[in-house]
């Protein structure tokens, strides 16, 4: 689970990393002594998991939990305290678990087992908006691409509809000015593992399915405006007004065959 810690003691935070390191589930993306610093990095970055301290700098730990709920609903919060009592607005936060200083790894482990079964009931939901302009959205909020090719392949492979794309029709898409040489594939091999760094920031990697030369997408794992419209839903029919993926020239082709079916559907 993508991890971040809030702590201004550097003993306590250096406590939970060593005791972390033997938990496969944890993945520690970042460590903050303020509380606004570890909200704002939220804003750009998802997390799965957030460990607070009761008492961090910057805003308390007992408030911050919300706050940080507000900017990613789905996070699971685990509370660590030095104190030998429970903090009763904690309980009432529904936190996953309340840890005393010191714990062991044992409870660490049980608690983010806990987090990891509750993460498991509330899967994130990604929705993919092909009309107007592409973009993809992970429990609403649309993912910032840091790597425009990145996303143009995500693209195509939302296009194919879960259908294998090969190296050499990526190539042919994304770069159909350069010849199919090393370099090319060089290339093309640095975007596809942009790609799913992307996706892996989200903690929405498993979507991608590669295999040596070929990459296609589970599209039982995220919800399209696409495919909601080819499998008839009429109410989409509102939604499409002749746009399909507009920064793509290839999505040309597409959209000529989604303003068939719109007029067929219309007509019907």
């Amino acid at each position: 689970m993508r991890t971040i810690v809030v702590d201004n003691e550097e003993n306590s935070v250096k406590s939970f990393i060593y005791e972390a390191k033997s938990i496969d589930e944890i993945e520690i993306v970042g460590t903050f002594c303020d509380g606004d610093d570890a909200v704002n990095y939220l804003d750009n970055n998802d997390a799965e998991l957030a460990v607070i301290a009761v008492n961090a700098d910057g805003v308390d730990g007992i408030f911050l939990g919300p706050i940080i709920k507000k900017v990613v609903p789905s996070i699971m919060i685990i509370y660590i305290t030095g104190a030998d009592v429970y903090n009763v607005e904690a309980i009432k936060l529904n936190a996953v678990a309340y840890l005393f200083k010191p714990y062991s790894t044992g409870q660490l482990r049980d608690a983010v087992e806990s987090a990891k079964l509750l993460a498991g009931k509330h899967k994130k939901e990604i929705y993919a908006r092909t009309f107007g302009n592409f973009d993809l959205f992970v429990n609403g909020r649309p993912i910032m691409f840091k790597s425009a090719k990145a996303k143009e392949l995500l693209a195509i492979l939302i296009d194919r509809r879960g259908g294998t794309v090969t190296t050499d029709q990526i190539i042919g898409t994304l770069w159909e000015d350069r010849p199919n040489d090393v370099a090319t594939q060089n290339l093309c091999s640095k975007i596809c593992k942009k790609l799913m760094s992307e996706l892996k920031a989200y903690g929405i990697e498993d979507i991608l399915i590669s295999s040596r030369g070929i990459k296609r997408l589970d599209t039982d794992k995220f919800e399209c405006d696409l495919y909601e419209f080819l499998d008839g839903k009429r109410d989409l029919t509102d939604k499409y007004f002749g746009e399909y993926m507009m920064q793509y020239s290839w999505a040309e082709s597409r959209a000529a065959v989604l303003d068939r079916y719109s007029n067929e559907l219309t007509a019907g």
